[in-house]
């Protein structure tokens, strides 16, 4: 579970579902673990310039997303659960605020969310502006005795709003839940008009017994 600042029920959440119709707390990382261990991010740049993120080892862009959103599909190599990440993108007025705009969020997935029940609520900070971090279930409509778990990071550039999320089946978050805190750690998002601005280069990988020199590394 999530442990954050506003705890509603006791239990464990929608995208697939919702990304169609609607969609940290930030530690320091190993910079030996970024560098050398399994997981390392690579920078993935959104085609259309509107965002970028560090995509850990295992994770790839799915074919036909909708418009204003991109989907990242990843399937554990012990268990062989599957995770989807969905980064969604809003166009909104000037001056919109972050809580009320989570609140109009909250309110689609819940009438699109069977049995939808919030378990956690806190803010962090992505990509330098305050972001509203929830985590809920929802019930599969194929099964009702099965939930789905998502954690939604929704945040607010100006003119444009993200909706960054991770969604597993009830019981395996925990399997996903590192990576999609760095996902989540290495977002980037741009507002209107801000397209032609440079993106960052991805990192190259680090071959297999290749030497690193440890002043190189940025801590």
């Amino acid at each position: 579970m999530v442990h954050t600042g506003r705890k509603v029920a006791p239990a464990s959440l929608v995208i697939g579902l919702l990304v169609l119709s609607v969609p940290t707390t930030l530690f320091a990382g190993n910079p030996w673990e970024d560098l050398m261990g399994p997981g390392t991010p690579q920078i993935w740049n959104d085609p259309q310039s509107r965002f970028y993120i560090d995509l850990p080892v295992g994770w790839h862009p799915l074919p036909d997303n909708p418009p204003t959103a991109v989907r990242f599909g990843r399937q554990s190599p012990d268990y062989g659960h599957s995770a989807l990440a969905t980064v969604e993108m809003r166009n909104v007025p000037p001056g919109v605020n972050t809580r009320h705009f989570a609140t109009r969020v909250e309110a689609e997935v819940e009438k699109a969310a069977p049995g939808y029940r919030v378990l956690a609520e806190d803010y962090v900070r992505v990509s330098g502006q305050k972001a509203l971090r929830r985590h809920f279930l929802y019930r599969d409509k194929n099964n009702a005795q099965r939930y789905r778990e998502v954690v939604q990071v929704i945040t607010v550039l100006p003119e444009r709003a993200f909706i960054i999320t991770l969604e597993t089946a009830y019981g395996t978050r925990s399997l996903f839940w590192e990576e999609f805190e760095k996902m989540v750690r290495g977002f980037r998002g741009r507002s209107p008009g801000e397209e032609s601005l440079p993106m960052p280069k991805p990192r190259r990988r680090v071959k297999s017994g290749e030497m690193i020199d440890p002043d190189a590394v940025r801590y």
